[in-house]
């Protein structure tokens, strides 16, 4: 409670913000379905892996005939995040689905399951669908490419070619840059001290990532909690319905000696399993009613990188704005020395084109800092829209369990009381 006191006042941008108009999407459902396993042939055609066929429909169209059909693996997925991202800076895009752990070593064996690829089926239409709704990626025309190339994407995208030798020359062009751009570590600690290190000059940016930074903090430290509560609700769940089980076994067993010897165990296995069976229940709504939590836990991530684009669109302004001062003062020495006519010409050039350059990235700059405050933003409104409605799922659900465990055990004990009158059975006291 004190530290929840103690959390700052959320800045002008978030308390001020006023939603746009709402994004009309280009596209309408979008869906990932019929899973292919493709096994290499060749040298360098590398592990089996799977296909999934993208069906695009369009947006108010009653025929159901799609507009656009096209085969894509995961790997092309990854990459239209990474290109969206390098169109759009300063966005906050939707959680792409991860290679899990637990699937990284099926993802390059032979045999890979038909429930693991439905399963990344629904993940990959999710994200596809809400990247569609977003009003910055649902614009981008990487991603109009991505689900209208009927070609292998690799012809456009040579990062993700068929072509080995063709991804190894693309993947080896673009790791200086990303490693350039890892050195401001994207994934650090969110706050104010990596955007001044930065150049950072504008008021709103600073507070806003002082705020971002505090939030994304606590919501790192306490969804995984609560994922991890839930898990051990349905835990429990299957460990009452097992105790119930084995225990109705027991009294079957023991019946045929003793049959008042049995009674008491029936009716302790009969609550058992039912009490099993609606705490499982209520860990399967609790994992449905976390699920914004969990996207927002998620997107943490890219909102750190949202930051970090606006770092380095401000670190490139300040490399743009020093080699145009460089040559502006480079000028204007050659101009009071008398230089040679043909050399203040060239100079002259130099320096509007340097000039030129340096605003360019001066109005990027301005371009990813607005993005940036309406993205932040926007997830702020859907944050809290979401999060209240969930909370008010997650104590409806917990009041209804509870009632009706409370109810199954009071069964319990009247049925005990019934076949056991004899037996003296205090009253619980209620505090």
């Amino acid at each position: 409670q004190n530290s929840f006191n103690q959390f700052p006042v959320a800045p002008s941008v978030l308390t001020n913000y006023t939603p746009p108009a709402p994004f009309d999407p280009l596209y309408g459902k979008i869906t990932v379905n019929d899973p292919m396993l493709i096994q290499g042939s060749g040298l360098f055609s590398g592990p089996p892996h799977w296909t999934y066929l993208v069906t695009v429909y369009g947006k108010n169209d009653t025929s159901n005939q799609p507009i656009s059909a096209v085969r894509r693996r995961f790997r092309h997925f990854v990459a239209l995040e990474d290109r969206i991202r390098t169109s759009v800076p300063g966005a906050i895009l939707p959680p792409r689905p991860d290679k899990h752990p637990a699937r990284a070593i099926e993802e390059a064996s032979a045999s890979q399951s038909a429930d693991f690829a439905q399963q990344r089926a629904q993940e990959l239409s999710f994200y596809l669908n809400a990247l569609v709704r977003h009003p910055c990626a649902g614009m981008a025309p990487e991603l109009k490419l991505f689900l209208t190339l009927q070609d292998h994407i690799g012809t456009a995208w040579p990062e993700v070619s068929s072509s080995a030798f063709t991804r190894l020359t693309a993947v080896g062009a673009a790791a200086v840059e990303k490693m350039s751009e890892s050195v401001d570590g994207v994934l650090q600690e969110l706050g104010t001290a990596q955007q001044v290190a930065a150049g950072e000059d504008s008021a709103d940016i600073l507070a806003l990532a002082a705020y971002e930074g505090r939030r994304i903090g606590a919501v790192s430290s306490s969804v995984p909690k609560i994922e991890s509560a839930v898990v051990l609700m349905r835990e429990r769940g299957d460990r009452l319905g097992a105790t119930g089980l084995e225990m109705s076994k027991l009294s079957k067993d023991v019946a045929w000696c003793d049959r008042e010897l049995s009674m008491p165990m029936d009716v302790l296995s009969s609550a058992l399993l039912r009490c099993g069976r609606r705490t499982k229940r209520l860990g399967l709504e609790l994992g449905a009613a976390i699920s914004p939590f969990v996207i927002q836990y998620r997107m943490c991530r890219y909102e750190q990188m949202a930051f970090a684009d606006r770092r380095s669109v401000l670190k490139r302004r300040t490399e743009a704005r020093s080699k145009a001062d460089g040559r502006a003062a480079k000028l204007m020495m050659n101009q009071s020395s008398m230089a040679y006519p043909g050399t203040l010409d060239r100079m002259e050039t130099e320096a509007a084109m340097y000039d030129e350059m340096a605003t360019e990235v001066a109005k990027e700059a301005d371009d990813v800092a607005l993005r940036l405050q309406n993205e932040v933003g926007r997830i702020g409104a859907l944050r809290v829209k979401q999060w209240d409605s969930s909370m008010k799922v997650i104590a409806s659900g917990f009041k209804e369990a509870c009632a009706e465990n409370a109810a199954i055990w009071e069964s319990a004990l009247e049925a005990f009381k019934r076949e056991f009158p004899d037996v003296n059975i205090p009253e619980a006291s209620v505090s």
